[in-house]
């Protein structure tokens, strides 16, 4: 966080405990399991692909927020589509599939049927090594939500987030669901405030590789980095403008944290805040014309909207419930801002109506939840869950629902998670 404050009690305004319900009636689909061909390779040396594609596949679906899993099947010798005998299970959607194997290379044809219009949607033959099962079931499972709702999914998608599992503070990246982490950086400093570009091949953050907290980019693919900004003081939380031609970003060089934008050279730079109080945590709206941050200068911590040129052109309160906010986050439709907020003396994530202003807490129970971060089809919602002394990644519905744990590192501090754009292969 941002900001210290001490534990002094504020009147609060109406805090809206309901959940706010944004995610509709779900499909349910039916997946049987794969039939396996195998070429030039004894049964007992095939490993268990077939079953673990149909779990990658089926929690893909599940995590999406769109789809219920239906259990059962129907069995035919002449594997004709028994449409009514489906639709009898409760399912809307069926997949069928065939795998094939042979030595470290697999391929799967997969098609999907709408069961209630009793017709066939789309097939495709995906393959690859062994090593890619899991891009080429989150491959079809982006297409299947693609066909049934018209919208992409994000199971090819990454979270970067930072780590002291190496016993320095570094940058990672796993995929969306948890898997594949890897290393980004090996600054064996502390590393800060991970921020994807929106083409997903480079990633903003703050590290003290020389002492300050300096600003630098690195690409996704580890092959470069460089320096943007170094000057004195804080060069830190950075946010890329929606077409990716300026980060915004707080800066301490007067003496005082402060909101600018600069070119990603670092060049340009333009100072949006000019206030006494601290500004900080901005967050640029996706039609990039105004910028959420946050400010103690009515005397708490709590988030404001600017027009992205400056304060000058109109700066507005947006949160009263709570005496701490921060971390503010756009939705990608521009309608929502979540954020970390306070709430009877615990840190949790909440979402406000960015057009009526109401808020409501999406999370409860145990810990400190921070560091909200939305998916790019703004279903999911990422952040950062510390208990005893432990904090770790999670994700959860955009309603506040279907919470679920990612990381599991050693070291036990895991924080700062900021979900990438959809990624182009």
């Amino acid at each position: 966080m941002v900001f210290i404050y001490g534990g002094v009690a504020y009147a609060e305004d109406e805090i809206y405990l309901e959940i706010y319900k944004r995610i509709p009636r779900k499909i349910k689909i039916a997946i049987p399991d794969f039939t396996v061909e195998k070429k030039d390779i004894d049964i007992t040396d095939i490993p268990d692909i077939p079953e673990k594609a149909f779990n990658i596949l089926t929690n893909d679906l599940i995590y999406s927020g769109i789809f219920d899993i239906v259990k059962g099947t129907v069995d035919r010798k002449d594997e004709k589509i028994d449409f009514k005998e489906w639709g009898i299970l409760g399912a809307q959607a069926l997949v069928k599939g065939r795998c094939y194997i042979d030595k470290d290379r697999v391929s799967f044809k997969l098609w999907l049927y709408n069961v209630s219009e009793e017709n066939y949607l789309f097939g495709k033959e995906y393959s690859g090594n062994t090593e890619q099962l899991r891009m080429i079931m989150h491959t079809f499972a982006n297409d299947i939500i693609y066909h049934l709702t018209g919208e992409e999914g994000v199971a090819d998608t990454k979270i970067a987030f930072v780590s002291s599992s190496s016993g320095y503070k570094e940058i990672y990246i796993m995929d969306y669901d948890g898997y594949n982490i890897e290393r980004l950086t090996n600054d064996k400093s502390i590393v800060l405030s991970p921020a994807w570009s929106p083409d997903g091949r480079e990633i903003a953050f703050t590290s003290y590789l020389h002492k300050n907290p300096d600003l630098y980019i690195i690409q996704a693919n580890r092959l470069n980095k460089r320096s943007i900004s170094k000057r004195p003081g804080l060069n830190a939380l950075p946010v890329w403008s929606p077409d990716g031609k300026r980060i915004a970003l707080v800066l301490s060089k007067d003496g005082n944290s402060e909101i600018y934008t600069m070119n990603i050279d670092g060049k340009g730079l333009n100072r949006l805040t000019n206030h006494r109080g601290i500004d900080a945590s901005p967050a640029w709206s996706p039609d990039g014309r105004e910028i959420a941050f946050t400010s103690d200068r009515g005397g708490t911590p709590q988030i404001y909207i600017m027009d992205a040129e400056g304060e000058g052109k109109g700066v507005t309160r947006i949160t009263y419930s709570g005496n701490y906010n921060d971390l503010p986050s756009w939705s990608p439709d521009g309608k929502l801002i979540v954020y970390t907020s306070r709430q009877n003396g615990c840190f949790e994530i909440c979402v406000l109506d960015v057009r009526s202003r109401r808020s409501y807490i999406l999370t409860g129970g145990y810990g400190e939840k921070e560091n909200p971060t939305w998916s790019p089809d703004g279903r999911l919602i990422a952040f950062s869950l510390k208990e005893k002394g432990e904090s770790n990644i999670y994700v959860m519905n955009a309603d506040g629902t279907g919470q679920r744990r990612l990381t599991f590192l050693k070291g036990g501090v895991n924080y700062s998670p900021s979900w990438s754009p959809r990624l182009r292969r």
